[in-house]
């Protein structure tokens, strides 16, 4: 998946930038940014819905809530499951804070593989 990972150095560069910005955790929101397609790895990626698949995995091996979170509701998720109707991304919290904000500009900016 060279493409991916193409895209997830675009996205955690673009945050890396954004890190300054006033109420932004940037070490939190640089953790996100390389974590956030990790649902794409086939062997963690039952329901075939990446942001999902990916909070699932990470709380399964104990990563923190926040992280979690972040990864399971990146960039809009709960509306496109919503609209695959695809249930569980709506279980984790949606901070809606200056760190998620980021993290979603990032992924729509960073270029490089968006996604599909």
């Amino acid at each position: 998946m060279p493409d991916r990972w193409r895209h997830v150095q675009a996205v955690a560069d673009q945050a890396s930038r954004l890190g300054d910005i006033e109420d932004v955790d940037a070490e939190d929101l640089r953790v996100a940014a390389i974590l956030h397609d990790i649902g794409y790895a086939p062997t963690i990626a039952p329901e075939r819905f990446y942001p999902l698949d990916g909070a699932r995995f990470l709380a399964g091996v104990d990563y923190w809530d926040r992280m979690v979170a972040l990864v399971a509701r990146h960039s809009g998720a709960v509306v496109e499951a919503e609209l695959r109707q695809i249930d569980g991304v709506e279980d984790y919290t949606d901070e809606a804070s200056p760190t998620r904000d980021a993290l979603w500009y990032s992924d729509g900016t960073a270029g490089t593989a968006p996604h599909r």
